[in-house]
């Protein structure tokens, strides 16, 4: 049998068309490498297709991407899952135990802010402000996102108008593994997918047809937006940041498990059977943490309120009022009692110097009179005001 005989009999038992698309490649990689027919590497021992296999495995990470960067090793491990898919396919087993690479954390790429991704939203088409906001909100892989239907889309979207629902949610299952997933279309995506729908035709959602024309349409909106990269732009680290919201807003595993589409084993969905409701009460509440352009605040005018606060401030006015005169009646007693003092001082030295016999002018007996009760009246002023003068006065005049 022929190569491409071959590859295509095994593609045709890929369950997705991602799937064909990379293991295709991978085993095309292989075949750069190998120099040989396939059926010639199939027809070798257990033994001698394990050696020939590390070989490959050793090779790919010595290899220079385009990039001229070294091969990740998940994508190297890609490379063998194809080949020992393809092994499989005609019967035979390729035992790689112990000597294949471990999957390694991506420490490379670029982490979204929401920030970031608000700056690329503000500059992007209708359609792209549709995609970015349909992926903010459902988290799902680019090829999923693809293959959403218009009709679809435009009978939750008019549903939900009706119902005059804010959030949709929607069941679904993810093509790579199967997994059930609860779709989740909040108002952002509601709203430019509307958009967006006014102004498109055709089956399809998005005019976009791969992965890799979604990851060109982010990388140069993250050009035009002159955002600082710390790393590799690539679309699933939008599906990333959703995940991370969810957890910060106190989305527990099995819940983002559900919303992304991520298998949960069977034995423990059997008790999770309230998931959808949780995640429906939970959402609403969580949406601040996923949504890249919140609302802009609006103000609801209550005359009510207004009436209170207007009151209130006729309140304060008054008091202000009311403190000010309270203010200037206390001062102009203060300067009456400076004068009344001030009066009481004069009197009491001609009255004190008719006293020693010096007096400074001749006095009538009314006058001497006045002046002995105004005495009087600032001894007792004095007694209310400052005894310790008094006090003293009494004895030096004892003293004399």
């Amino acid at each position: 049998m022929k190569d491409e005989q071959l590859i295509t009999e095994w593609l045709e038992e890929c369950r997705t068309q991602s799937t064909k698309q990379l293991y295709g490649q991978n085993i095309r990689l292989f075949q750069e490498w190998y120099q040989k027919p396939l059926q010639t590497f199939l027809n070798l021992t257990p033994k001698a297709m394990r050696h020939e296999a590390l070989k490959f495995q050793s090779f790919l990470a010595e290899r220079v991407t385009k990039r001229k960067a070294p091969m990740t090793a998940n994508s190297i491990i890609s490379a063998l899952t194809a080949l020992a898919s393809l092994c499989t396919f005609n019967d035979k087993t390729l035992n790689l135990r112990g000597k294949r690479l471990r999957p390694q954390i991506d420490l490379s790429s670029h982490v979204f802010t929401n920030g970031e991704l608000s700056r690329l939203f503000d500059i992007a088409s209708v359609e792209e402000k549709a995609i970015l906001a349909t992926f903010c909100s459902l988290g799902w892989e680019v090829s999923s996102l693809l293959q959403l239907k218009r009709p679809f889309i435009e009978s939750l979207i008019k549903q939900a108008k009706e119902e005059n629902k804010e959030f949709i949610f929607f069941q679904s299952q993810r093509p790579k593994t199967g997994a059930l997933r609860l779709g989740v279309l909040n108002p952002l995506a509601i709203e430019w997918l509307s958009k967006w729908l006014e102004q498109s035709s055709g089956e399809r959602l998005f005019s976009f047809k791969s992965k890799e024309g979604v990851n060109l349409m982010v990388k140069r909106l993250v050009r035009e937006a002159h955002m600082t990269k710390t790393g590799r732009i690539h679309t699933h680290l939008i599906r990333k940041w959703v995940m991370s919201g969810l957890s910060r807003a106190g989305f527990n595993e099995f819940q983002i498990k559900y919303v992304l589409g991520k298998a949960i084993p069977l034995t423990d969905m059997t008790y999770l059977q309230t998931l959808q409701q949780e995640i429906e009460t939970k959402y609403p509440k969580a949406y601040e943490y996923v949504n890249i352009k919140p609302a802009r605040i609006v103000t609801v005018v209550d005359e009510n309120l207004i009436q209170q606060v207007h009151n209130k401030d006729m309140e304060i006015q008054e008091l202000k009022e009311h403190a000010v005169a309270a203010e200037e009646k206390q001062k102009s007693e203060m300067d009456e009692i400076r004068r009344d003092i001030g009066t009481l001082k004069s009197m009491l030295g001609v009255a004190m110097g008719l006293q020693t016999g010096y007096p400074t002018k001749r006095l009538t007996f009314e006058e001497v009179k006045n002046l002995a009760e105004g005495k009087k009246a600032f001894v007792e002023l004095l007694k209310k005001r400052r005894p310790d003068l008094v006090i003293r006065a009494s004895e030096l005049h004892g003293k004399k």
